[in-house]
């Protein structure tokens, strides 16, 4: 089965999108094709497969898949690659997106991508799981933060795992690893639920800056630091927290999937 697709990133957080708008594709098994054309050896390669089509409430619906099958609720950096793609495609500076978290506004300002990703809510303050101490956070997505005074021994990738599926947690957790260099700037380590160590998680940035206000120890509007570039991150009056930031297309091609599944 050939399937045409665009291939964006976010501050190296990448996405397989394939644009519905475009193509009509028949009725597929995209948990087994996530699977496939994610894999970075027999695949396109990438941290999630995105699915763009018609919305009776919005200018569009995203639909993630996370690396491994698995649909995940929603996505600060494939809402903005989907953003782009969208305002290119509809000639708007502005649009609406359906996800399984609710409809999100983005907007663009010069190359800079905007999206508003709702209010968070703080799920359990000061919890300590194994030993960390850290806030388990709800932002239409799950992340634990842990604040701590070095991020340079990569815990995400000693403890990652073990924290994402912890019994502490009732489902399984992003997990971030996050050095406050003062309360303006932040810097982050990223362990993606059913993706592993990722270059960027904009839920995940949003989440930590919610958490660190929580604590009073950043300012409403920071510039965070993630292994894949710089984000910025800023509450806003009514508690929403905006997500800015560059997005690229990568490529465009056709996916040859040899194991295509009807349903």
């Amino acid at each position: 089965m050939l399937i045409p697709f665009i291939k964006m990133q976010a501050q190296g957080n990448d996405f397989v999108i394939l644009d519905t708008f475009e193509q009509q594709i028949d009725a597929i098994d995209y948990a087994s094709l996530a699977v496939a054309v994610c894999d970075r050896h027999f695949g396109v390669g990438a941290d999630g497969l995105v699915i763009v089509g018609a919305s009776m409430q919005a200018d569009a619906r995203m639909t993630i898949y996370n690396n491994d099958g698995s649909l995940a609720e929603m996505c600060g950096s494939a809402l903005r690659c989907v953003a782009q793609l969208l305002m290119d495609k509809l000639k708007k500076s502005s649009v609406m997106v359906q996800t399984d978290s609710g409809i999100k506004e983005a907007w663009r300002e010069a190359k800079t991508i905007h999206v508003n990703l709702g209010v968070a809510q703080m799920i359990q303050s000061s919890m300590l799981v194994e030993s960390f101490c850290g806030d388990l956070v709800d932002i239409g997505n799950p992340h634990f933060v842990v604040f701590t005074d070095t991020i340079q021994d990569n815990p995400h990738l000693q403890y990652g795992a073990i924290l994402e599926h912890h019994q502490a947690f009732p489902k399984p957790v992003n997990v971030h690893f996050v050095k406050i260099h003062d309360r303006s700037n932040l810097e982050m380590k990223i362990w993606e639920h059913a993706c592993g160590a990722t270059l960027a998680c904009g839920t995940g940035a949003a989440s930590s800056l919610f958490a660190g206000i929580m604590h009073d120890l950043l300012e409403r509007k920071v510039s965070v630091k993630v292994p894949g570039g710089k984000l910025t991150i800023e509450m806003c009056t009514d508690d929403s927290l905006l997500l800015a930031g560059s997005v690229e297309e990568s490529f465009r091609g056709i996916y040859l999937w040899k194991t295509s599944v009807n349903i």
